[in-house]
């Protein structure tokens, strides 16, 4: 009897242990199925307009198109210092060289991301600016990604105003 007891005991931790794994994000703290959590829904800025959620949207899609070559070539970057400072003998020159680069690359990224805040918030009404003001400063997407990565493992705070990092 002792040994039938243990077995259901067994039984039922594995299919709690099971389910629990398969309910999904909701109920963890993430997005799961709330599409009012998800990214730019409602862009967390009070009072939208449907105008406005789209002009925000469009602005939102071009500064990607604009800032993701400068990533990728500060990425490329990244790896070519990886390289330089592996060697058997690193070049300290062309080191210090590659650190100029990237930093004119991320000077570039952060002047797209500055403007791009302005034409985001001249989109807003006085009220609306008040809480994109409050909010604009935050790198809420660090860590957000599970799986690892530069900023470790688990959620993060989120991915911040209208579901990407405009800072970046």
């Amino acid at each position: 009897m002792k040994r039938f007891g243990s077995i259901v005991l067994v039984t039922f931790m594995s299919i709690g242990l099971s389910a629990y794994s398969q309910q999904g994000q909701q109920f963890r703290g993430g997005v799961g199925k709330n599409p009012d959590k998800i990214g730019n829904a409602d862009c967390k800025i009070p009072n939208l307009t449907d105008e406005q959620q789209q002009k925000i949207n469009d602005l939102r899609v071009k500064h990607i198109n604009d800032v993701t070559p400068l990533k990728n070539e500060l990425g490329e970057k990244r790896a070519r210092m990886r390289t330089l400072q592996s060697a058997e003998k690193p070049d300290l020159n062309a080191i210090n060289k590659l650190i100029d680069e990237m930093a004119a690359v991320r000077a570039q990224i952060q002047k797209k991301a500055a403007a791009h805040k302005v034409e985001v918030a001249s989109l807003l009404t006085d009220e609306q600016k008040v809480y994109f003001n409050a909010h604009q400063g935050r790198k809420f997407d660090k860590g957000m990604k599970r799986g690892g990565g530069r900023h470790g493992m688990g959620n993060g705070r989120g991915p911040g105003y209208c579901g990407y990092n405009i800072q970046n």
